[in-house]
């Protein structure tokens, strides 16, 4: 704001004092031209890093799922096919082969020979994972260790199991990177090309008003 004050400065300035007989009209804009070049550059930088960040985000909710098949424990065997924005923990959720796993999933039960996960959206993996139901002996498991837990936005591959809703939303570990990636946004450092455009418009803006 200093920055754009200067500048409106500078061409009033430029305009109505009089001009010596050796400086060119030219010369006279000079200055309100460069402070409104630097002003151009940090906003095109800022633009650009917020136009990245929001990519990043809306790739991740590419991969939210839609459709949920939720078991009816009032009903023994009925699934109930509901929006995945409506579980809540403690659902008893099925999927198969080709599903989008809708929630953070605790395996319960498994109906093939083995699940198969491609988990590769949230840890890298480039194989497939086998699940299971063994509980997790380690404390602080890292996601590639959780090996009874189906991780919402990943694919099953092969197999089928039911599990319980342990996370939802933002609670799952892919919420939780977006959360993350969000924060990140708001708090982001400048570059340091803004750094610097920063500290010369600083400097700029000081001899402006000298």
């Amino acid at each position: 704001k200093i920055l754009l004050a200067a500048a409106c400065i500078s061409f009033v300035l430029a305009l109505t004092e009089e001009q010596k007989e050796d400086e060119s009209l030219v010369a006279a804009f000079v200055e309100p031209i460069v402070i409104l070049l630097i002003l151009i550059a940090n906003a095109t930088v800022g633009v650009w890093q917020e136009r990245n960040a929001e990519s990043a985000i809306e790739a991740l909710k590419e991969y939210e799922p839609e459709i949920a098949k939720v078991v009816r424990q009032n009903r023994p065997g009925h699934i109930q096919k509901i929006k995945a924005r409506e579980l809540v923990p403690g659902d008893v959720v099925e999927v198969a082969v080709g599903d989008k796993v809708p929630a953070d999933i605790r395996i319960t039960s498994i109906y093939s020979t083995t699940v198969r996960i491609d988990q590769s959206l949230l840890t890298g993996e480039s194989d497939s994972v086998i699940k299971h139901t063994d509980p997790i002996t380690v404390d602080r498991a890292v996601n590639q260790d959780k090996l009874n837990i189906l991780f919402s936005g990943t694919n099953i591959a092969a197999g089928k199991c039911r599990g319980v809703v342990i996370g939802t939303g933002l609670n799952t570990e892919i919420g939780k990177i977006r959360s993350g990636m969000a924060e990140a946004e708001e708090e982001e450092e400048k570059t340091p090309l803004q750094q610097k455009l920063d500290e010369f418009s600083e400097q700029l803006s000081k001899v402006c008003f000298i």
